[in-house]
């Protein structure tokens, strides 16, 4: 998982807009974007603001963009522990938990 994709999942877990993060963060919307889409590279102070803001070690940012998934869940839950993972894990579940009760509610 690249750098970008990261953050875009990181942002999503925690529920928030890209405008918001951004406002976090210090930079603008259109600028989040484009480093969430890999068009930017985003500033060693800018890396270090997300790293803080997330809770997590600068390192995981700067992971080997070239690993696979599976190897970036491995590093993660290495550097992180699973409460993280099983955060995640959780707040995933909830989603789907939500997306199915709209379905339902449709179908009814």
């Amino acid at each position: 998982m690249d750098m970008g994709k990261l953050i875009n999942y990181m942002r999503k877990v925690e529920e928030l807009s890209q405008a918001k993060l951004a406002l976090e963060l210090g930079v603008s919307r259109t600028y989040l974007s484009q480093v969430e889409n890999g068009h930017k590279e985003p500033s060693l102070p800018l890396l270090k603001k997300i790293a803080s803001f997330f809770q997590i070690p600068i390192a995981v940012l700067l992971a080997d963009e070239n690993k696979g998934d599976d190897e970036m869940m491995a590093h993660l839950k290495k550097m992180l522990g699973e409460v993280l993972v099983i955060r995640l894990h959780g707040i995933e579940q909830r989603r789907g938990k939500k997306k199915q009760r709209s379905r339902e509610k449709m179908k009814a």
